[in-house]
């Protein structure tokens, strides 16, 4: 794991894990592996055996929910990452997870976590804080899709991809991570013409620029009271 360092500390110096014992990475540089993803390359896919837990050391991981003859992309995540979230019920995978871009991940197999946890449960309050993470990330877009119209659903799905994938560049932020039409639309559970709609109609404003997949926001805060407005709050 020597090649890896840099992305190891950052993961141990994370807030969420930062509270791990060293018995634990010294479990992960012991028992771990680093596998190494290309882009469009599947981690595993919904349905599987929860058969191993994941943390990202670099590169970004698409989140799918799949049914038969689709899927939609649900999250994106970049490092430091632990997922899927709900491995310690003993369940199948609840979604597939595609790499973006080249990445790689630390992978731990599932019954020699679940077994370190029994022999450390002071250690499982971080995974506890990650799970209320998710959680609360999950009430927010139950909210925004059940509450909201299309305009604050896809406005606010904006915003946290700003936040979550930006990069501060000369006139705003560029969110980092190439999207389609179809691809934000699937996001925010619309029709790719309602977002195309919506895309055009906050470029009219000022407020963001699209130029093929990359969406730069060229005022965070407009956006922030765009989307406030139409959610009544």
């Amino acid at each position: 794991m020597s090649n890896n360092g840099n992305q190891f500390d950052q993961l141990i110096t994370n807030s969420t894990w930062d509270q791990l014992p060293p018995s634990f990475w010294e479990l992960c540089q012991s028992q771990g592996r680093i596998r190494r993803y290309t882009s469009k390359q599947y981690l595993f896919f919904s349905g599987e055996e929860a058969s191993s837990a994941f943390f990202l050391l670099k590169g970004r991981i698409e989140f799918l929910l799949t049914s038969e003859f689709t899927e939609k992309i649900f999250r994106v995540v970049q490092t430091p990452t632990f997922f899927p979230e709900v491995i310690l019920d003993g369940k199948t995978y609840p979604y597939a997870a595609l790499a973006v871009e080249n990445s790689e991940v630390l992978v731990l197999n599932k019954k020699i976590l679940l077994h370190y946890l029994k022999e450390n449960p002071q250690a499982l309050m971080a995974f506890y804080q990650s799970m209320a993470l998710d959680l609360r990330r999950a009430y927010r877009q139950i909210k925004n899709v059940a509450l909201g119209d299309a305009r604050s659903r896809l406005g606010a799905k904006l915003f946290s991809l700003a936040h979550v994938h930006g990069q501060v560049v000369e006139d705003g932020i560029l969110i980092a991570i190439p999207l389609s039409t179809t691809e934000l639309a699937g996001m925010c559970s619309l029709a790719r013409e309602s977002v195309s709609r919506i895309l055009s109609e906050l470029k009219e404003l000022g407020i963001i620029e699209v130029e093929h997949k990359k969406i730069k926001i060229l005022n965070l805060e407009e956006l922030r009271k765009w989307v406030h407005e139409r959610l009544g709050s």
